[in-house]
C-alpha cells in the first residue's frame, strides 16, 4: 500500500474533526475527541505492509475510544511525545513520552493524551505474533521502553517505513512485515526456538535501515566513511559491511551511489541552476570532480552538463 500522509491544514477547519476520525479512527477501530476548542491542527501517516498496519499520529489533547476487537489484533503503542493515560484494563494507567504499552483490546480501550503528543502504533495479528511468544510471558502487561535497543531499532524502522514515499511492491510487503514481526517479538520475549531468526532478519534489518538513513541525511559530510558510520552506531566494521553484503552491494558502491542519485536530483532542481555542477558535486559529498564525472557518466549514460541541458528542453 502506497503511503497515506495528512495534515489538518489541507482542510477547512469546520471539517477537521470529521477527516481525522475517517482517517486515523479506521486504523484504531474507535472514535476521536480533541479536548480542547481552539482549531484542531494534526498530521498522520498511515501504511499497510501486509499483514501489519503503522500509523504515527501528531495530535493536541485528544482522547481515542476503541471498541473490543474482534479480530485479534495486538497494538504496540509508542508515546513518542506526550503524556496522558491509557485505561485497557479497567484500570489507568500512567503514559509517558518513549513508554510502549501493549494493547490487546479485549475490552473497550480510553487513551487520553492530556498534552500535544506524538503517537505510533503498530498493529500486528495475535495470531502470528503469540505463538512466537514465550509461554507465561509477563510482557504483554508491562510498559516497555523505548531506552531498550531493539524499542529503537523498531521504532526507527516503522518510521523509515512510513517517511519513504516509494510504492512498496507486494513482495516487499510480506518481507517488511516479517521484519517488523521479529523486532515486536524480540521486545516482548521470544521462544527459545525463535530467538535466532528474528535477530537474524529483523535485528540486521532494521540495523542496515537505520545505517542507509544515517548516509542518507550525511551525504555532504566530508568525513562519511565506514569506520564513521560503525562509530556512530556501535556496531564493527565487518558487521557493516556483512549487512550490505546481505544485499549483494557493499557500503561503499551504496554510499556512492546515493550521492549520485542526490546530484541528479540536484542537477534536475530549477532553484539550483546558478549553481556550477562542481559546486553541486561537492555538496554531495564528492571531493574529486574529476572521479565524479566518471562515475556519474557510467550510471546514467551521459554527462552531469547532458543532464542539466536535457532538462531544460521543452
Amino acid at each position: 500500500m502506497t503511503l497515506l500522509r495528512f495534515s489538518t491544514d489541507q482542510v477547512p477547519v469546520e471539517q477537521r474533526r470529521d477527516v481525522v476520525e475517517a482517517a486515523y479512527g479506521a486504523h484504531v477501530s474507535g472514535a476521536i475527541d480533541f479536548l480542547e476548542e481552539a482549531p484542531i491542527r494534526a498530521v498522520i501517516l498511515l501504511r499497510d505492509v501486509a499483514n501489519v498496519h503503522i500509523a504515527r499520529l501528531e495530535t493536541p489533547a485528544v482522547r481515542i475510544t476503541t471498541n473490543p476487537d474482534e479480530d485479534g489484533t495486538l497494538y504496540l503503542s509508542i508515546t513518542q511525545a506526550g503524556a496522558g493515560v491509557i485505561d485497557a484494563k479497567g484500570m489507568g494507567r500512567q503514559v509517558q513520552s518513549g513508554d510502549i504499552n501493549v494493547l490487546q483490546r479485549e475490552r473497550r480501550c480510553v487513551t487520553i493524551a492530556a498534552e500535544p503528543s506524538r503517537l505510533l502504533n503498530i498493529a500486528i495479528p495475535k495470531a502470528v505474533l503469540l505463538p512466537r511468544l514465550r509461554a507465561g510471558n509477563d510482557s504483554l502487561l508491562t510498559t516497555h521502553s523505548l531506552a531498550s535497543p531493539v524499542a529503537r531499532l523498531l521504532q526507527g524502522y516503522a518510521m523509515t517505513l512510513l517517511t519513504d514515499e516509494q510504492t512498496i511492491a507486494p513482495t516487499e510487503e510480506a518481507m517488511f512485515s516479517a521484519h517488523i514481526i521479529d523486532l515486536a517479538t524480540l521486545l516482548l520475549g521470544p521462544r527459545r526456538d525463535a530467538v535466532e531468526q528474528a535477530k537474524q532478519q529483523g535485528v540486521r534489518a532494521a540495523r542496515r535501515q537505520a545505517i542507509k538513513a544515517d548516509v542518507k541525511a550525511h551525504l555532504g559530510e566530508p568525513d562519511l566513511s565506514l569506520d564513521w558510520i560503525s562509530r556512530r552506531h556501535s556496531l564493527s566494521v565487518p558487521y557493516i559491511r556483512a549487512l550490505f553484503y546481505d544485499e549483494g552491494t557493499s557500503f561503499t558502491d551504496y554510499v556512492m551511489h546515493a550521492r549520485l542519485d542526490h546530484v541528479r536530483t540536484l542537477l534536475l532542481d530549477p532553484k539550483l541552476s546558478g549553481r556550477t555542477i562542481a559546486v553541486l558535486a561537492l555538496m554531495a559529498g564528492f571531493g574529486d570532480i574529476s572521479w565524479f564525472n566518471h562515475v556519474f557518466r557510467r550510471r546514467f549514460g551521459m554527462t552531469p552538463s547532458d543532464m542539466r541541458a536535457s532538462n531544460r528542453r521543452p
